[in-house]
């Protein structure tokens, strides 16, 4: 045998050799613990939501699933850190609309869900129900309307902060209902709700409207889903009053970076997705006021799509300026 032949049988085997982990592990993936990264505080609507289908994907992986929350910038924090992590579907992220409004807010922001990530699907659903303060004396959307344009500007609407989804929104409603009012941002909705129900502040669309309609400390006036929402029976959706087009849905659910194999995507949404539809999985959902997401990269991309166009479009239409 030649010298040269032996080379190339020698370096053939070599590149063989090398090939042979990274086909191994795209077959057995996962080869490892997943950890999930949830970019809010604990105990929140996404930090519960990816925790609901947590054993039943363990179980569908043979692997473990570790979740830590990375709070801090709306969510930016977190999501900049999956981003720069190993695209070989290990490392996912819990995103949420706020990724959404925060790349519609800001262009140029260090992350964007579709540039950097790769959907994998929704784990959650839920709506924004916008509330009155009782001090407001309305019992209805149009009652409402009516007592803004009788005193316009004067109605204070809040937001859990300048270019949020509630913000935006709250934008949105002027628009669409023809009234002024008056934008008071917080930081969070803990606090806002804290002056919705003592009067300081006469409207805002919440996420977590229920508890606060059922015992009467505000009252429900219409909701942002396209038909009445499963657990606030009697609230009609704003698309139903009027508002053409006003649909908002909140969501949130799994992404991975960029880069990451598309069989360990598919591996993953199919956990996922049978995960979320179990009656267990329902129910925890349900009890929430959430509804279980597809689990699916296609809806999940198409609903990031969709934000992304209606945000944008909010702020340019009402030529809305932020602070860099």
């Amino acid at each position: 045998m030649t010298n040269r032949r032996r080379f190339l049988l020698r370096s053939g085997a070599a590149l063989a050799a090398l090939s042979l982990p990274r086909a191994a592990c795209a077959q057995a993936f996962p080869t490892k613990p997943i950890k999930i990264i949830v970019p809010f505080p604990p105990g929140g609507p996404a930090d519960t939501a990816v925790r609901i289908p947590q054993a039943s994907m363990e179980k569908a992986l043979g692997q473990p699933i570790v979740i830590e929350n990375v709070a801090g910038a709306a969510g930016q924090v977190g999501a900049m850190r999956v981003k720069q992590s190993e695209p070989d579907g290990h490392t996912l992220l819990q995103a949420a609309s706020p990724h959404t409004t925060n790349a519609a807010v800001k262009p140029d922001a260090s992350v964007d869900l579709l540039r950097d990530f790769v959907p994998i699907g929704e784990t959650g659903n839920s709506v924004y129900t916008l509330c009155a303060s009782k001090d407001l004396g309305v019992q209805s959307f149009a009652e409402m309307v009516a007592r803004a344009k009788a005193k316009p500007g004067e109605l204070k609407i809040g937001s859990v902060g300048i270019g949020s989804a509630h913000h935006l929104i709250a934008e949105m409603l002027k628009a669409a209902a023809g009234i002024e009012l008056s934008h008071v941002p917080y930081r969070g909705e803990a606090p806002a709700i804290l002056d919705l129900v003592a009067g300081r502040i006469e409207l805002m669309f919440l996420t977590t409207a229920k508890p606060l309609i059922d015992e009467g400390r505000v009252v429900g006036l219409a909701v942002t889903s396209e038909s009445e929402w499963f657990n606030l029976p009697g609230l009609k959706p704003l698309v139903q009053l009027g508002l053409k087009d006003f649909v908002v849905p909140g969501w949130n659910g799994l992404v991975a970076p960029k880069g990451t194999p598309p069989a360990a995507v598919a591996k993953l949404s199919e956990a996922l997705s049978a995960a979320l539809h179990t009656d267990a999985a329902v129910r925890a959902f349900n009890a929430m006021g959430f509804k279980p997401g597809p689990g699916t990269p296609g809806a999940m991309t198409r609903q990031i799509e969709a934000d992304m166009r209606l945000f944008t479009t909010v702020i340019r239409e009402r030529n809305l300026k932020f602070d860099s």
